[in-house]
């Protein structure tokens, strides 16, 4: 049946948008609704109701009307816009193609205490398209103070293209977007510093209307096609039927959601793939046909990224990619041909992984998961990804035996973590814990933290690259951390040219941290956004360090046992070297800690031949620590399925 479905589904997709089918009757109210206080934000929770395909939420403050605030697919919401002062009521509605259910219970947050007396306005206002002159529903209104930060409110236009808000007295800077239209800032500003003020007085509504201008579809002539084959890697032989894919970008999925303040991107973007879950951003989809070949119509001059899956096969982007985050950005100038898959048959072994994401309260987050293989010097090869259901359930099947990672990255407002068994994630590779897969594995449960998020239009941007050879690095995690506090207040993770973006920051001082499999984590100095430098920061670069660059073998022979011998030079400055031999292939973890315990660096980690081997520490490099002059310790752990080993030796950085 469901083969039969998404038949159906590819049969009926327009030029550029995915289509689904769901049930026509709109679904029960949600049951149970309660709030409870979570890191001082408000909390929901309810009962999983039949039938809905997402929930939407209700917020009402102080005596106000209620507005719907958001739209989730899992039975929880966080909200994290309630500054005390104020008492805040909401419901829950359950959605379907049917249509919205009745509302749920009714529960009332009241944070930090009574609220006292505030003085109200009102904005109000038409977005209309420029060139229709018609009504635009579902625009994205967002209220920004001058000085940088968003007001804890924001609203929706209606079917008619009008919304209305009811504001704190002040002035304040107006944002509209909505995909696929150009942002604007009122009035007819395309940055903030050149927008109209409107302000905001007692009992009074401010009119602040909006002209978007659509983004143009392509002419005819502007589409262009994108061909080619797809093949059984092993017997070379067409695989007819197997789904290809051209997807937007994971930044340009990551602006239209920013822009729609839609956590799952655009709703006719959305398709389902057995193993892979519900993937966003598909612009176009097809089978192909009994030679294996396929046929796709894109918009031209745009940058993609492809994806062929076939029921038992090693799903894969191109040039054999496992994962959005590292697949080949393509640039299609023209028509194109040529863009091959060669189909890996799903191993014959019956290995299967499963487990949960989960924040720290036990409920399930939606998110991608990635699984990584431990490889030779260090390196962690990125296998396969798929997608949690709304409970945060994910599954891996036809696995080879062998140690793997696991990383979630989550829907807003998670931060991206590690599996790790002694807390609630771990924010860098290094610290993750591996697992060995070999049989049926389940609950793998990765802990996802909440990001801090308090949002702005303060923008940091810059690339990241490997510090040795210069090259751009994609696919590494960005965090924003608080220079304050040390929270995460937004990551992003880097494209094909090494960039990254945080473009929502409320102003202040943060500190940027790189992490990627296989390389050093890189710290940046505190950096400022605010007034002084108009609220934004670029070329905000960051450099990490290929670590499989630094571990070599020393000689061709196999010791008879494990060893760790004294570094060389001992005192040292800078630099120094570590050897180790290894008697058969082993998982090796290579660590510096300094005399209070903590740990320093951890310069490998990582599944390596058996053999004699040498890498460099160099002591101008601590990582997020500052490494000073004075006694470190250097820890070696190694283990295979018949032996494990441990050894500590001392060290003596003289600066």
């Amino acid at each position: 049946m469901i083969k039969k479905l998404t038949i159906l589904l590819v049969a009926l997709l327009p030029l550029l948008a995915i289509s689904y089918s769901t049930a026509q009757v709109a679904p029960p109210p949600p049951t149970n609704l309660t709030v409870t206080e979570f890191m001082g934000w408000a909390k929901l929770d309810w009962d999983v109701s039949p039938g809905p395909v997402s929930y939407r939420v209700y917020k009402a403050l102080d005596t106000l009307p209620f507005m719907h605030i958001a739209q989730v697919m899992q039975n929880h919401f966080i909200d994290m816009m309630v500054p005390p002062g104020h008492v805040y009521r909401y419901y829950v509605t359950a959605v379907n193609n049917g249509g919205e259910s009745l509302p749920s219970n009714d529960v009332v947050f009241t944070p930090g205490g009574p609220p006292p007396m505030h003085h109200f306005g009102f904005i109000s206002g038409t977005i209309l398209d420029d060139s229709t002159g018609q009504p635009i529903p579902c625009v994205r209104v967002r209220f920004f103070k001058p000085w940088g930060f968003m007001y804890f409110r924001e609203a929706r236009t209606d079917t008619m293209g009008r919304y209305f808000a009811p504001l704190d007295t002040g002035k304040y800077l107006v944002f509209a977007s909505k995909w696929p239209y150009l942002p604007e800032w009122f009035d007819n500003a395309k940055r903030f510093e050149d927008a109209t003020p409107v302000a905001i007085t007692q009992g009074d509504t401010s009119i602040a209307n909006f002209g978007l201008t659509q983004i143009a579809p392509p002419p005819p002539h502007l589409l262009v096609s994108v061909s080619g084959t797809v093949t059984d890697s092993i017997t070379g032989n067409p695989i007819k039927g197997a789904f290809v894919l051209i997807m937007r970008t994971v930044r340009e999925t990551n602006i239209m959601e920013n822009d729609d303040g839609a956590i799952f991107g655009n709703r006719n973007e959305m398709f389902f793939l057995p193993e892979l879950g519900t993937l966003s951003g598909v612009i176009r989809a097809t089978k192909t046909d009994s030679a294996g070949n396929y046929t796709l119509i894109v918009p031209d001059n745009a940058i993609y990224i492809m994806l062929a899956f076939m029921e038992h096969y090693v799903p894969e982007f191109y040039n054999n990619k496992k994962t959005p985050y590292d697949a080949d950005r393509l640039v299609i100038h023209g028509n194109t041909t040529g863009i091959n898959f060669d189909l890996v048959p799903n191993p014959n072994v019956q290995n299967s992984l499963a487990g949960k994401v989960l924040d720290d309260s036990g409920n399930g987050v939606i998110s991608k998961v990635l699984i990584f293989k431990k490889a030779t010097h260090s390196c962690m090869l990125p296998m396969r990804f798929t997608h949690t259901d709304s409970l945060g359930n994910y599954s891996f099947s036809h696995l080879l035996s062998g140690y793997y990672y696991a990383k979630a990255i989550p829907m807003l407002p998670y931060a991206p973590a590690w599996y790790n068994t002694d807390s609630c994630g771990a924010r860098f590779w290094a610290s993750a814990d591996s697992f060995l897969v070999d049989g049926n594995v389940t609950d793998i449960n990765i802990c996802v933290k909440p990001i801090n998020i308090t949002p702005g239009f303060a923008s940091i941007s810059g690339n990241v690259n490997e510090t040795q050879t210069g090259t751009l690095v994609q696919g590494a995690t960005v965090y924003a951390l608080s220079a304050v506090s040390g929270t995460v207040s937004g990551y992003d993770i880097t494209e094909n040219d090494g960039s990254f973006i945080f473009s929502n920051l409320a102003p202040g001082s943060y500190k940027l941290v790189a992490d990627k499999e296989g390389y050093s984590s890189s710290e940046s100095p505190t950096l400022t956004v605010d007034a002084n430098n108009n609220y934004t920061l670029s070329s905000a670069d960051l450099g990490i360090k290929d670590i499989t660059l630094n571990v070599g073998k020393t000689d061709n022979t196999i010791p008879e046992m494990y060893s760790l011998k004294q570094n060389y030079p001992n005192p040292f400055n800078p630099s120094t070297k570590i050897s180790f031999g290894l008697p058969s292939r082993s998982m090796v973890q290579i660590e510096i800690y300094n005399l209070l315990g903590q740990r320093v660096k951890t310069l490998l980690s990582g599944e390596l031949s058996a053999g004699n081997f040498s890498l460099e520490w160099n002591g101008t490099d601590g990582g997020s620590k500052n490494v000073t002059s004075g006694v470190y310790f250097y820890k070696m752990t190694a283990r295979s399925p018949e032996k494990s080993f441990t050894s500590i030796k001392k060290m003596l950085l003289v600066k």
